[in-house]
């Protein structure tokens, strides 16, 4: 009698432990359901920010420009800079030679009066400055480990400083650490 009372008392509680999973199932599924969508909901509204909008924003590494529309502007030569780096894990300073080269859309409405030699040249210092600014910002591993990083760095600050993404592009030309 009592392995039957026992029994019974097992499969009742069973019962009950059933109908709480289901209970429990039904109402994570629902709050699961609604975060997902919540979610997905910031991951679009990322996604328009990431690309500046419809038409808007300086993201310059979206735009796809042909050779035909191409120009660029280079601090090379005589105009190449040396930075002093901010220190490192080892504590020492580092500088940095760099040749940079700026990638102009020709086709962009803003390079008509921005994007000119002239006034390129007459804003040479100002973008001397910019990259400085960035660059002298970072130590020498990180700049080695994320340069495209860096260069994006750049990129926008040049974009803010002429208030356009005619310039779309920057490379190094030539890197030199010590």
């Amino acid at each position: 009698m009592k392995k039957n009372l026992l029994s019974i008392i097992i499969l009742a509680l069973l019962v009950v432990n059933l109908a709480m999973s289901g209970f429990m199932l039904l109402s994570v599924m629902s709050t699961n359901s609604q975060t997902t969508k919540l979610i997905s909901d910031i991951a679009a509204a990322l996604e328009l920010e990431a690309s500046g909008g419809a038409g808007g924003g300086f993201a310059g590494s979206a735009v796809d420009v042909g050779v035909a529309n191409l120009a660029t502007f280079e601090l090379t030569g005589d105009d190449k800079m040396t930075i002093n780096l901010k220190a490192g894990a080892d504590g020492k300073t580092h500088y940095m030679v760099v040749e940079v080269v700026f990638s102009l859309n020709t086709a962009n409405a803003d390079y008509a009066t921005l994007g000119s030699s002239e006034s390129m040249a007459g804003k040479k210092s100002l973008i001397k400055a910019k990259v400085q600014e960035v660059l002298s910002s970072h130590t020498m591993e990180e700049i080695q480990t994320n340069e495209s990083t860096v260069k994006d760095e750049i990129l926008e600050a040049v974009q803010d400083l002429f208030g356009s993404n005619f310039i779309y592009d920057v490379s190094f030309a030539s890197v030199l650490y010590q």
